[in-house]
């Protein structure tokens, strides 16, 4: 069972880390580094993601580059979802990309991976903590393939814009008129501020959400660049774009049903307990690692435990970390996020495992919350769909 991310000691570094410094940020604890809570506006930063635009740091995440021509064909045969077709010998093409899993041997998730693929270069977007030992993984099963693969933690970074005006933003302040039209891991390269870019498409907090990774040299340049074009130049109640930390990042996001790596899951945990199979693994392009217990899993149908979502009864808020029962006070899961959704009518609400006889929709638990035990039921992933 996993939790917020609490751990303590920052040690990866972060260019702009001064500069929020200056903005009056608050800072949290995100394993070997800070991450912003907050600029001061929790609920503005809120409602940025759901009706405009807001600009998230992202810090906490780290970037694998593969070059050489064998590099699609040889992650096909690590990661779970397809990067390669063995039928037409061709790989992604550039401007798509894939989410997938990199499983051990025990089809345990070892780290998530969002592929991103560039035609000249393929870029591996993850939590950064595991690049490195995702890297001497990879090494190990690279024999002659022509693969070149370079641990790109602290020398690019990513920033990420949020919410229903993200696209526009970017188009203008890239001069693509392509980049509101990306598809899911989509993505082009450009220019922003005189400075490479290379924009992809992962909508995680259920809105349109574009990532921007940029030479780490550059990020204060880029940071400040589209914090006066589109904030400081506009009157407060107009304003196209707005800083936001991680209480609204993750209220967001856990609306929008997405559960993450190091928090809501991770290396002991199966494929099909994620509850994101569908969108990371593909049951038709042959072997790769821990594929024989993905493939077994599968044809069963069924599951031990999954991650499900959790609406609370009352106005209880449950911590991460707080296990679940049933009316027999047997132990049956485990809290991983929870947050209160303004959208919801300040909803209470949660992602968590629970055992299998649980998982359906409409299956009613126990959770301790604020001093007591209160009822929760299961419900479908997302809470909030974009429409909203």
């Amino acid at each position: 069972m996993m939790s917020q991310p609490t751990e303590t000691a920052p040690a990866l570094p972060n260019p702009l880390h001064d500069l929020h410094q200056q903005a009056g940020a608050e800072f949290q604890a995100y394993a070997q580094l800070e991450v912003v809570s907050t600029f001061g506006e929790p609920q503005a930063e809120y409602a940025a993601i759901r009706k405009g635009a807001a600009l998230v740091d992202l810090p906490q995440r780290g970037i694998l580059e593969l070059t050489g021509a064998d590099r699609l064909a040889f992650l096909n045969n690590l990661l779970t979802n397809q990067t390669w077709d063995k039928a037409t010998k061709a790989g992604l093409p550039g401007g798509q990309g894939v989410y997938a899993f990199f499983l051990n041997t025990k089809g345990r998730i070892v780290a998530d991976v969002n592929v991103v693929e560039r035609g000249d270069r393929t870029l591996l977007d993850m939590d950064a903590r595991v690049v490195e030992a995702v890297r001497g993984a990879f090494d190990k099963f690279l024999f002659r393939e022509q693969v070149k693969m370079v641990n790109r933690v602290g020398t690019l970074h990513t920033i990420a814009l949020h919410g229903p005006g993200a696209g526009k933003i970017l188009e203008e302040a890239t001069g693509n008129s392509l980049t509101a039209d990306l598809g899911q891991l989509g993505s082009i390269d450009g220019r922003l501020f005189d400075e490479p870019a290379t924009v992809w498409r992962d909508d995680v907090c259920g809105v349109p959400g574009f990532h921007v990774v940029v030479n780490t040299t550059a990020a204060r340049r880029i940071w400040m660049g589209l914090v006066s074009q589109f904030y400081e130049n506009h009157e407060p109640g107009h304003r196209r774009l707005r800083p936001a930390g991680w209480a609204a990042f993750n209220a967001t996001r856990i609306e929008a049903g997405r559960p993450l790596f190091g928090i809501d899951f991770d290396d002991s945990v199966l494929p099909a307990e994620t509850g994101q199979a569908a969108r990371a693994v593909s049951f038709t392009k042959g072997c790769y690692l821990g594929q024989e217990i993905v493939a077994r899993m599968h044809a069963r149908g069924q599951v031990a435990r999954q991650l499900v979502g959790l609406r609370m009864a009352d106005d209880a808020l449950p911590m991460a970390g707080t296990l679940i029962y049933d009316d027999k006070d047997n132990q049956v899961g485990g809290v991983t996020s929870s947050t209160v959704s303004p959208v919801l009518s300040n909803a209470c609400i949660a992602i968590g495992f629970v055992k299998k006889p649980f998982i359906p929709a409409g299956s009613v638990v126990n959770i301790p919350a604020e001093g007591a035990v209160r009822k929760a039921t299961v419900v479908e992933l997302p809470f909030v769909t974009q429409a909203l």
